[in-house]
């Protein structure tokens, strides 16, 4: 396509960025940050351009409208528990076997942050999970706050929340300045709402906000 300043795939078949060229399984928000473009601003420029590689898009398939948790109504939360489908739709990709060998041995909910945080890992490579942000006092040493975070990336200061699902979210004792004081400190804050969330949902909120 002549349009384009570089061929669309690379000879193994993933994607390439068309400001740089280099080649991606999937065009993330942390790249072209590196280009000062955002999500949106980029595929205006190039609408017909390819975001992922065929791996990573049938891996989106897996995910399309489909919960990261099991369907609502036969979820059961208790405490740290949720239960989650983890029967596959598609022929396992390697990135799914990773995923099933991290939760093979792990409680349900384990098994769910496994999946969320392999699914972030494609946008932010240094997320981690249950990321604890705090600040002291510069004088006094004082602890002045602490958050838990669902996932966060330290290095973009990039926060994920998903407040309606995780028990700790649901705390009797909340701040609710909390995105207020880590706004303010420099985190950008996604909350992913809903007891039942898409991996859709998760990827929407990503593209919104870069």
């Amino acid at each position: 396509m002549s349009e384009y300043p570089y061929p669309l795939y690379d000879e193994k078949g993933k994607v390439a960025c068309q400001i740089c060229g280099k080649a991606f399984l999937t065009i993330s928000p942390q790249h072209l940050k590196l280009h000062n473009v955002s999500f949106p601003d980029y595929f205006r420029r190039y609408p017909n351009a390819p975001k992922s590689n065929k791996e990573f898009a049938a891996r989106s398939k897996y995910g399309k409208n489909k919960s990261i948790f099991k369907d609502q109504e036969t979820q059961l939360i208790i405490g740290d528990d949720i239960f989650v489908d983890e029967e596959p739709e598609i022929d396992e990709l390697p990135i799914q076997r990773e995923v099933e060998r991290l939760a093979k041995n792990a409680n349900p909910m384990q098994a769910t942050k496994n999946r969320i945080k392999q699914h972030l890992m494609l946008y932010f490579t240094n997320v981690q999970q249950d990321y604890l942000v705090r600040e002291f006092g510069a004088n006094d040493g004082q602890l002045k706050f602490e958050f838990i975070t669902d996932f966060a990336d330290p290095v973009l200061k990039v926060v994920f929340f998903f407040p309606d699902t995780f028990w700790h979210n649901r705390d009797c004792i909340v701040d609710l300045n909390k995105n207020l004081k880590l706004t303010e400190r420099g985190w950008k804050v996604l909350e992913i709402k809903g007891r039942s969330p898409s991996f859709d949902n998760l990827d929407e909120a990503i593209k919104d906000n870069y």
